[in-house]
């Protein structure tokens, strides 16, 4: 098949489109920067054109949360964006699978299942689900469409705020994390996202949106505990209480941490899904999300220290 890739040249491009090609697929990679599987450069936000018929279309490309950027930057990228690869896809009738986030769900009860509340809390996650939003529109085109809401991606070479822990850990100096540490947060290998787009695709499942949240983790002090042994780190676990959560919020708020409003009001809590639907739909997790934060350990020694 020819696929059209959005975001070829970000994280989860990166390893989704070798797994592709490996398959025997033709890739057209797009992003607005150059990368190793990014065959054009286009900026979403703006209407485009592809000059071959295309097959599938898998629609990675966003502003994300780490961005911090404004209301329109994310509504230009997330929302416009997505519309002007939806019409893309219109074009050569392509079957279309769009990633969001379970960040539209905003800062829920766990288990989340597809049916908790819809409350997003910041650009991000509202121009996300105005993406998703266009994709019923055009569903209602004759489009066949699949919506993804995964939780926190994590990888080789994608370390973000988990760089502060790694740094932490190998220099033997305390981690730090909000709350008792005891709660779940839902971790996602990004070769299990990739797989399971892969999986959407050959099967050809659509009018579906469903969350993709990992297999559920240990405590967030068990996981950090298995890291210790991993990096032989003498690091000490620090627990903040949440009673200091509005001064981190207005820290963050003010951009002088590096963690969004949303990230803090998930970090110390569970944070994990029900996954009756993904199982129904006769996928199951095939990776532990401990595999790859040690993988992003050993990338951190390697390539950045």
């Amino acid at each position: 098949m020819i696929i059209l890739v959005t975001g070829s040249s970000g994280f989860v491009g990166e390893t989704l489109v070798p797994k592709l090609q490996s398959l025997g697929h033709q890739i057209i990679g797009i992003d607005h920067s150059d990368g190793q599987y990014t065959t054009k450069n286009i900026d979403i936000s703006k209407p485009f054109t592809i000059e071959q018929k295309i097959d599938v279309v898998i629609h990675l490309a966003a502003k994300l949360v780490h961005h911090r950027s404004s209301y329109n930057e994310y509504y230009q990228t997330n929302a416009d964006g997505t519309k002007n690869v939806l019409d893309v896809a219109l074009k050569s009738n392509a079957f279309f699978v769009y990633v969001s986030t379970n960040a539209v769900y905003g800062s829920p009860e766990s288990p989340m299942t597809e049916n908790t509340k819809i409350a997003p809390r910041d650009g991000y996650a509202k121009t996300k689900l105005a993406g998703e939003q266009i994709c019923k529109e055009y569903e209602s085109k004759g489009l066949k469409i699949a919506i993804v809401r995964p939780s926190v991606l994590i990888g080789k070479k994608r370390l973000g705020l988990y760089t502060i822990i790694f740094k932490n850990l190998y220099n033997n100096s305390p981690v730090r994390i909000l709350g008792n540490g005891e709660n779940r947060v839902s971790f996602v290998n990004i070769d299990d996202l990739c797989d399971f787009l892969i999986f959407l695709i050959e099967k050809k499942i659509s009018k579906v949106t469903v969350n993709f949240g990992g297999k559920i983790p240990g405590t967030l002090n068990s996981m950090l505990e298995e890291l210790k042994n991993h990096t032989k780190s003498k690091s000490k676990i620090q627990h903040i209480s949440i009673k200091y959560l509005g001064i981190l919020k207005v820290l963050s708020k003010l951009k002088i941490i590096p963690i969004t409003d949303w990230q803090l009001s998930v970090m110390y809590k569970d944070f994990y899904h029900d996954d009756k639907l993904l199982s129904s739909l006769g996928y199951d997790y095939k990776y532990e999300p401990i595999d790859a934060l040690k993988d992003m350990a050993d990338y951190y020694k390697s390539d950045l220290m």
